[in-house]
Order: C-alpha cells, then structure tokens, then sequence
C-alpha cells in the first residue's frame, strides 16, 4: 500500500506508483487439495494445482516483496485476528453459512456448532478450504436443491481464488470498497474483508471509509 502514516486510518493511498509498503496475500491451502476433477469448472480452475509447489511458489514472492522493504500481511491471520471475539465469530459464521446458500435450518445448526467448535484460526482455515459432507454427522431432511446435489462431496465449497486478494476488495485514499463478486463461486469471498474492517484492531474505533 503505496504512502505515508494516517492517525484516523489503518490505509493511506495517494499513489498508484509510488513505493508499496504493505500487501495483503493469501497463502495457498488445503481449498487447493479439495479441488474435485468434476468440479473444477464450477470453482472456476482448469486443473488442480499441487499444494505443496504452490506453497513454495507463494513463499519465495512473499520472500522477494519482504526482501524489497514490504510488510507482508495475510488475509487468513488477519481474519482470525478481527473474530477473536465470540460474538463476532458467530455473527461471521452465521452470515458465510447464508451465503453459502445452507436453507435447511438444521443443517445450518450443525455446521454452525461444527466450525463454532474450533478454535478460531482453525476455523478460517476450515470455511476457506470447505466442508466435506463427511465432515459432521447429519442425516435429516433436507430442501429441494440440497437433495438435487446429493452426489456433490461439499456441504460448503472450497474457495480455491482466495490468493486474488486484489479482486473481493481495493484500497483507495484512506478507505476501501467491498467489491461485488460477479460468479457465485466467490461471492463470499466479500465477507472475509467485511469483517477485518469491521472487527480487526487495525480498523475498530478508526474513521476508515468502507465503501
């Protein structure tokens, strides 16, 4: 993030080209091994990347930007960090299981128990590499969609486009826009920049715009 100190806000870009100071990243994860060869096209990839070389691609471009004088921050612990408070995890997990399109309401609880029942950086890691129906015990009825993709392995998807940080949210002045995602395979990705600004230390109690 290009330019100088602000005391109201955490951002402060007055340049497009100037010197980048900070940048957001998101370490590839397991959403990477979850990617299911039937699927790839509704989580929009054509092939299924190997974890463990993107891992090592990801760490050696985070090593060049630290070696150049840039803080590296990372979506998943800065996420982790805004829901380290019980009320705010709960709200979190509530919203992500509406946008994920979760209708039957028992379900909703069981999911909700399951991810409330980690501790907290576990369960960012869990929602962003998604939820496998083997995962949690529930047999119950359920709606009309969820029968019609019963074959599906997923109760909530992997989110395998999360380290394109640059596209669910932009920093521009001293605030930032939340960013409507056009495909359904990343819309939620959205909520993961709502609630840092929302609840992370860096933002609660300043002027930072939301847009």
């Amino acid at each position: 993030m290009p330019g100088g100190e602000n005391i109201y806000s955490f951002i402060n870009i007055t340049s497009e080209i100037g010197k980048l100071k900070k940048v957001m990243l998101h370490r590839p994860g397991n959403e990477v091994e979850n990617l299911v060869p039937e699927y790839l096209g509704r989580l929009l990839f054509d092939d299924i990347p190997y974890l463990k070389v993107a891992r090592e691609e990801h760490d050696k471009f985070a090593g060049v930007l630290r070696e150049n004088g840039v803080e590296v921050l990372y979506l998943e612990q800065l996420t982790a960090e805004a829901l380290q408070n019980e009320k705010a995890r709960e709200e979190f997990v509530r919203e992500f299981l509406v946008e994920s399109k979760i209708t039957t309401p028992s379900l909703t609880e069981a999911l909700a128990k399951y991810l409330l029942s980690m501790p907290v950086r576990q369960m960012v890691d869990t929602v962003m590499a998604g939820v496998r129906k083997e995962e949690i015990e529930f047999h119950e009825a359920q709606s009309l969609t969820e029968l019609m993709m019963d074959d599906y392995p997923f109760y909530l998807d992997p989110m395998p486009n999360l380290y394109f940080t640059r596209d669910p949210a932009a920093s521009i002045g001293n605030g930032f826009t939340l960013n409507t995602m056009r495909t359904e395979a990343r819309r939620r990705e959205t909520l993961f920049l709502k609630y840092i600004h929302k609840y992370h230390k860096n933002f609660a109690g300043t002027n930072t715009p939301l847009w």
